[in-house]
């Protein structure tokens, strides 16, 4: 088997005992056993007999090792003591070597201009060291580092410097490694047949030097290019003989394997067992602490609510979705995160809307209501000061904010008439019937609060929880503003819509009802608008898309 040239160059002036303790740990490596490579390089380190050169090089290793386990606390302290120690006995090889597995577990960690510059650093000593072997891991870290930034040409080129340092210097497995990089930039950016063929000449290398662990990864990435090309059968067939392996091995990527299944099935209408994968994997990816892959799989299973029509699943998976993609970007995690928070936010939207939609299919004189009261809300809530993001959720809130009406009898919704009493009772009760639907979900900014509390009044008289005043929250008060106006001026079961003049002296009039400075700021906006109390569709735009501000 093909071995890096530094583990090859310290093997030659050590022991037989501790040449065959750094074949073990290699071994265990290779074979993706961690916590068995961990206690062969903690011997090592404590082994008197070990030449110092040897001993800083197994703090290096234990310290890659912790992070493949996941213990970036653990890998940080070895390789500071690894760090300290080479300048201690002034070696700037041994720095730079120790620096750039720093770097590695800082971009693990989504610290993406720490790990840059730590990288730097590195690579200017690995220069000045004549190190070819390290500038070229240094290169292929880079590398990934754009990638991860989407810079995906960027990381292109850093990959193709690596592989043709780690060619040069006839490191076949380490080649192996910069091809599976490849293959997945190749693979962001759409261009399938090359991905493949990355792939194929990373397995072959892998396969003549014997490295499972990565055999194992690489299968795993090349069930996605199968997956973007349509080839389900060879994915599925792919993902069967992942998971025959034993779980012991597959741990790291079994999530994964049940990620793509369910994608499969999903894709071919088996909603079912898409289902039933796609939970597998998230329940690996809780276990694992695997954030990515839980946001991933959240989005997933909302696809699938939203075919089966199941919108409260989905809205739930959406929530998820966004608030691990949100933490991982608070992290600088990745700019393709932010992509796809982006995207996720646009089926956000789409799909309040069809709840809003089907609640009102029930009510022949409210079609649009939600629509309208959703733009009229977020004009006086952006002049109230609320930001691009927070507009959007606020806009979500607007959007659900009567939809508790979905316990409604049809019958009571378009009653021409007076309400009994009983009746009057039912339909009382939808602000907390809403609130209810959404409660497993943990909605961002104010958007319960929008559901609960938009019938209080400033009084104290409204319901369902008589809050007076500045008790109600913010966003309620706008909410209610907003749905009155429209309320007005729309035609209702009982009566034709109002002007704009009418409507405004009614709402003046009913001083108990609003925040008075809200009303002002709303009436004097709506007598001056260029639309008569209705929005245009250019104009709801503004706001469907203000998540991106």
């Amino acid at each position: 088997m093909t071995k890096s040239r530094p583990t090859i160059e310290l093997r030659a002036v050590e022991s037989s005992a501790v040449r065959a303790q750094i074949d073990r740990a290699k071994h265990a490596e290779r074979e993706g056993r961690w916590a068995d490579a961990c206690a062969s390089y903690e011997a090592l380190i404590r082994d008197p007999d070990a030449n110092p050169d040897t001993r800083l090089a197994a703090l290096r290793w234990l310290g890659r090792a912790y992070l493949e386990q996941g213990n970036r606390g653990a890998a940080l302290d070895v390789l500071e003591a690894a760090v300290a120690s080479a300048d201690i006995i002034g070696s700037p090889p041994a720095v730079a070597k120790a620096l750039n597995v720093v770097g590695i577990v800082y971009q693990v960690g989504g610290q993406l201009d720490q790990a840059a510059a730590i990288y730097a650093a590195a690579r200017g000593k690995a220069e000045l060291a004549g190190d070819g072997a390290l500038i070229a891991m240094i290169d292929q870290n880079l590398g990934t580092v754009a990638m991860i930034r989407g810079d995906l040409r960027g990381a292109l080129e850093a990959f193709r410097l690596s592989h043709l340092g780690y060619q040069t210097l006839g490191m076949r497995n380490h080649e192996a490694q910069v091809l599976n990089n490849i293959a997945l930039a190749y693979m962001e950016l759409g261009e399938l047949a090359d991905a493949e063929t990355s792939y194929n000449l990373a397995a072959e290398a892998f396969e003549e030097d014997g490295d499972r662990a990565r055999q194992l990864d690489l299968a795993v990435n090349k069930v996605q290019l199968y997956i973007a090309a349509r080839r389900f059968d060879e994915a599925l067939s792919q993902c069967e003989k992942l998971l025959a392996v034993a779980s012991d091995d597959a741990a790291p990527w079994r999530g994964e394997v049940f990620r793509h299944v369910g994608v499969i099935a999903r894709e071919r209408g088996d909603f079912v067992h898409a289902s039933e994968n796609l939970l597998k994997a998230e329940q690996h990816a809780l276990e694992s602490g695997d954030l990515l892959l839980h946001a991933d799989v959240s989005e997933q299973l909302a696809e699938v609510y939203w075919s089966q029509k199941r919108h409260r699943e989905m809205l739930q998976c959406l929530n998820e979705a966004h608030s691990l993609y949100s933490q991982l970007k608070a992290q600088h995690r990745v700019a393709q995160v932010e992509k796809r928070n982006g995207a996720l936010e646009a089926r956000f939207l789409e799909m309040a809307k069809h709840w809003g939609d089907s609640i009102e299919s029930k009510d022949r004189y409210t079609q649009g209501h939600c629509e309208r009261v959703a733009f009229f809300a977020c004009v006086l809530a952006d002049s109230a000061g609320f930001n691009g993001r927070s507009l959007f959720w606020f806009r979500i809130g607007a959007l659900l904010h009567d939809i508790g009406k979905i316990i409604v009898p049809t019958e009571v919704l378009n009653k021409p008439g007076k309400l009994t009493e009983e009746e009057w009772a039912i339909m009382k009760r939808h602000p907390e019937a809403g609130l209810e639907l959404v409660a497993d979900i943990d909605f961002p900014g104010d958007i319960t609060a929008i559901i609960r509390n938009h019938h209080e009044r400033w009084d104290g008289t409204g319901y369902p929880d008589c809050l007076k005043g500045e008790e109600i929250p913010l966003a309620a008060r706008i909410l209610c503003v907003a749905d009155v106006y429209d309320a007005l001026t729309t035609t209702r079961s009982y009566r034709p819509g109002l002007t704009h003049a009418r409507a405004a002296e009614i709402m003046r009039s009913s001083a108990g009802q609003f925040d008075p400075e809200l009303l002002k700021i709303f009436l004097d906006w709506a007598e001056t608008a260029d639309i008569p109390g209705r929005p245009t569709p250019q104009r709801l735009e503004i706001f469907a898309s203000s998540a991106t501000a």
